[in-house]
């Protein structure tokens, strides 16, 4: 499982699983995702093992839980605000606010893919050129 999604299953900070990560064996209790990026930015996945050795050592009962995935569903654009960090989107035929990082380049009626974060809908892929991904 990815170190995002557990420190949210977990609640506690990735600063805090960093700490758990210095004990931890690379290879056995987690591993580094490999990409162009230098090392220490490679994404970081969570074994089983690792997950029951971060329960144990936080107090918890170390059983092996299936956390579920970050929701992800698809909207459409159908409004923009003044304030550039928030879009209008129609999920499932309800109006949600989802924050992102820009929305210059998005436009009205646009699909687009969204998350839940654990208290609220982010944009999970902005668009490059006006319009289009």
């Amino acid at each position: 499982m990815k170190e995002k999604e557990l420190s949210i299953s977990l609640g506690i900070s990735r600063e805090q699983l960093k700490a758990y990560r210095a004990s931890a064996k690379e290879g056995f209790h987690y591993n580094r995702i490999e990409s162009k990026k230098p090392k220490h930015l490679w994404e970081v996945r969570w074994t089983e093992e690792g997950v029951a050795l971060i329960q144990s050592a936080m107090g918890m009962n170390p059983v092996v839980e299936k956390v579920e995935p970050v929701e992800e569903k698809r909207g459409t654009v159908y409004c923009k605000y003044q304030n550039p960090r928030v879009l209008g989107v129609m999920i499932e035929g309800k109006q949600e606010n989802v924050l992102c990082r820009d929305s210059a380049k998005f436009g009205i009626g646009m699909p687009v893919d969204i998350r839940w974060d654990g208290s609220r809908w982010v944009v999970s892929r902005h668009p490059r050129f006006l319009g289009k991904y």
